[in-house]
């Protein structure tokens, strides 16, 4: 009986702890987020870099896992609150999907590179700045909302330039453009 319940605490433990998938690290005031963000990354996020703690958002992300989204809603309205910069290196790094809404979260957002990607309709998993529609309409919807909420409505319309199989990749010139980015240039 004892181990009965032993297994069942550990279980409801368990299950109770975020099952997230990006790697979330802290170094000063700057975070990095790296891989799919799955659900409870916020709460990483929110554990690795309380609010008030940071400056900088450094990202490398394909974007939300299934059941991700609402994590990386959460994560951009953090940043968002902080006043945190945002850091893409377009020359070695992708932003895509989910993670262009913590892109545009930032104060100010750094598409560092961006000159040399060149726009267009291409498959996931290069680097740069990607946009796409969501599984579902309804993940759209938020998504678009998110976008206008972050000051940069300008990403509803690059993502529906795609669907979800493919990412639609802008270039540095259109992110300045669309405000989707305030400068090419590190910070």
């Amino acid at each position: 009986m004892r181990n009965v319940i032993a297994v069942l605490v550990c279980t409801l433990a368990l299950g109770a702890v975020p099952a997230g998938a990006a790697q979330v690290t802290r170094q000063g005031t700057t975070v990095t987020v790296r891989g799919l963000i799955g659900s409870g990354d916020d709460l990483a996020f929110e554990q690795a870099a309380p609010q008030g703690s940071y400056r900088t958002v450094v990202l490398s992300s394909p974007g939300a896992g299934e059941g991700g989204l609402p994590a990386a809603i959460a994560m951009a309205r953090s940043i968002r609150a902080a006043g945190a910069s945002t850091v893409v290196n377009a020359s070695g790094s992708l932003c895509g999907s989910a993670c262009t809404l913590l892109f545009a979260a930032g104060a100010q957002r750094y598409y560092v590179g961006g000159e040399r990607i060149a726009e267009g309709v291409r498959a996931k998993g290069q680097s740069g700045l990607g946009f796409h529609q969501a599984r579902s309409p309804r993940g759209t919807a938020q998504m678009a909302s998110v976008y206008s909420e972050m000051g940069a409505s300008a990403g509803a319309d690059l993502s529906s330039r795609s669907p979800f199989e493919t990412l639609y990749y802008i270039s540095g010139a259109t992110a300045l453009s669309t405000g989707i980015a305030t400068s090419l240039k590190r910070p």
